[in-house]
């Protein structure tokens, strides 16, 4: 049966499975009946049904019972399959992400991106004290810092103010449209590192002649943070027209 001796006492100190008879040098004897008690004890295990749970059904159910149990038990196991499919399927995105944005590292491109939603967390002036401490009571306050993990973190930045913001699969405060962006990623390790690569931003632009408008977006990747030890990975983006 594939069971420890630890189990099989452990079974009988719970009471839910007992020996055929003990000989009479001590050893506890088991036949056919306590096999099928045996099995019966393992599938119910497997469905993360406890053992005081078990001594309960043992006592009182009826067929009917099991067959209830059985079912619930099938819905139980669609959902962890449908949970494991949405995280492969999670999984499989963050990788083909990566690297699809490996060789957009340190390159202006232009890309066509799809309208996007965002969900502003906060509106404050180019002074903001940008610290881990004053970003977070801020996400607090708005119920969602758990969303910095597995979505993007972005900010708009306009003359006067910067928007924290996360992006959202449903319309809620803002939207960035549909259109041609100039798009810049690249590594930093400190603030100065940002200021330098957003002059390199426009620089470029102008160079090129590529007339941006609306707000500089910054966006910090979550979901691909990983993959870049001690380093932060930052794309610039700006519509085109």
């Amino acid at each position: 049966m594939d069971v420890s001796i630890h189990q099989i006492r452990y079974f009988e100190e719970k009471e839910i499975l007992l020996p055929d008879y003990i000989d009479e040098n001590g050893y506890r004897m088991y036949g056919i009946d306590q096999i099928y008690t045996l099995s019966h004890i393992l599938l119910l295990r497997k469905l993360n049904i406890s053992t005081s749970e078990i001594k309960k059904q043992f006592s009182n159910f009826s067929p009917n019972d099991y067959s209830k149990l059985l079912k619930n038990s099938i819905k139980d196991i669609e959902n962890q399959i449908g949970k494991l499919v949405d995280l492969k399927n999670k999984t499989e995105k963050i990788v083909d992400k990566m690297r699809l944005n490996d060789k957009y590292i340190n390159r202006f491109v232009l890309k066509d991106l799809k309208k996007r939603n965002l969900s502003i967390i906060k509106k404050t002036n180019l002074n903001f004290s940008f610290t881990a401490r004053n970003l977070y009571k801020e996400l607090y306050k708005s119920k969602k810092v758990d969303d910095i993990y597995n979505k993007d973190f972005i900010t708009l930045i306009d003359e006067k103010n910067l928007f924290f913001c996360l992006e959202t699969e449903i319309p809620e405060n803002y939207t960035l449209k549909s259109g041609k962006y100039l798009s810049y990623q690249f590594f930093i390790n400190q603030e100065d590192d940002l200021n330098n690569s957003i002059e390199k931003f426009f620089k470029y632009s102008e160079d090129n002649h590529i007339k941006l408008t609306g707000q500089l977006i910054e966006i910090e990747n979550s979901e691909i943070a990983m993959f870049y030890n001690k380093k932060l990975l930052i794309e610039l983006q700006m519509m085109i027209y």
